[in-house]
C-alpha cells in the first residue's frame, strides 16, 4: 500500500510538472508570439515609413528638377530679352544716325543749291534806257555772257568730274543710298507734320516724286539763267 500510494504521489506530482511546465509553455509561446506580432508591426511600420520617405525623395527631387529647369528657361529668357533690348538700342541709334545723315544731305543739298543760284543771281541784267547807251550795253552783256558762259563751262567740267566721283561712288553704295532713301520716306511718313520744317517737306517732295540732289542739280545746271532761277523758285 505505502509503494502504491507512493507511486500515485509520485505520478500525480509528475502530472503536476508536467501541467506547469505546459502552462508555462504556453504563456511563453503567447508571450513569444506577442513579440513577434509587435516587430512585425513595428517591421511594417517602419518599412511604410521607409517607402514614405522614398515618396517624398522622389517628389522633392522632381520638385528640385522642375525647379531647376523653372530657374533655366527663366534664366535663358531674360538672357533673350537682354539681347532684343541691345538688339533694338542699336537698332534705334542706327536709325538716329540715319536720320542725322539725312538732315545733313538735306542741308548740304540746300546749301549747293544756293551755291549754285548765287552766281547768276549776283549779275542782274542792267536796263537800257537810253538808245545812246545800247551799244555800249550790248558790249558790256556780251562781256557778261562771256564770262558767265566761262563760267558755266569750268562749272560743267568740275561738275562732269563730281559726277564721274559720285557715279563711282554710287555704283558702290547704290544699296546704302537706297536704304537712306527708303529711311527718309519712312521718317517723313512717321513724323508728325506739325512738327515738319519746311526743308523736310521740301525733302518728302522730293523722295516722293522720285528725285534726289544730284538730279536736281544737273536739271538746274542744264538751262540758262532764268530757267535755272524758275526751277530753283519752283523748289
Amino acid at each position: 500500500i505505502y509503494v502504491f500510494e507512493y507511486n500515485v504521489w509520485l505520478s500525480v506530482t509528475e502530472l503536476q510538472e508536467q501541467l506547469e511546465r505546459a502552462i508555462r509553455l504556453e504563456e511563453e509561446r503567447r508571450r513569444v508570439e506577442e513579440e513577434a506580432g509587435r516587430l512585425e508591426a513595428e517591421r511594417q511600420a517602419a518599412l511604410l515609413a521607409k517607402e514614405e520617405l522614398a515618396r517624398q525623395a522622389v517628389i522633392q527631387l522632381e520638385s528640385q528638377e522642375q525647379l531647376a529647369a523653372e530657374l533655366a528657361e527663366y534664366t535663358a529668357k531674360i538672357a533673350l530679352l537682354e539681347e532684343a533690348k541691345r538688339i533694338q538700342e542699336e537698332e534705334a541709334e542706327t536709325w538716329q544716325s540715319r536720320a542725322k545723315e539725312v538732315q545733313e544731305d538735306l542741308l548740304k543739298t540746300r546749301e549747293e543749291l544756293h551755291l549754285v543760284m548765287a552766281a547768276p543771281a549776283a549779275i542782274p541784267a542792267p536796263p537800257s534806257p537810253d538808245s545812246s547807251h545800247s551799244s555800249h550795253s550790248d558790249h558790256e552783256e556780251s562781256e557778261e555772257n562771256s564770262t558767265y558762259s566761262a563760267e558755266l563751262q569750268q562749272q560743267d567740267i568740275n561738275d562732269h568730274r563730281e559726277e564721274e566721283e559720285r557715279v563711282t561712288e554710287a555704283e558702290k553704295n547704290k544699296r546704302i543710298q537706297a536704304q537712306l532713301m527708303s529711311l527718309s520716306a519712312d521718317l517723313a511718313e512717321t513724323r508728325d507734320d506739325t512738327m515738319k520744317t519746311q526743308n523736310d517737306l521740301l525733302h518728302t517732295e522730293n523722295v516722293r516724286a522720285g528725285r534726289d540732289k544730284y538730279k536736281t542739280l544737273r536739271q538746274i545746271r542744264m538751262g540758262n539763267t532764268k530757267q535755272r532761277v524758275d526751277e530753283f523758285e519752283s523748289l
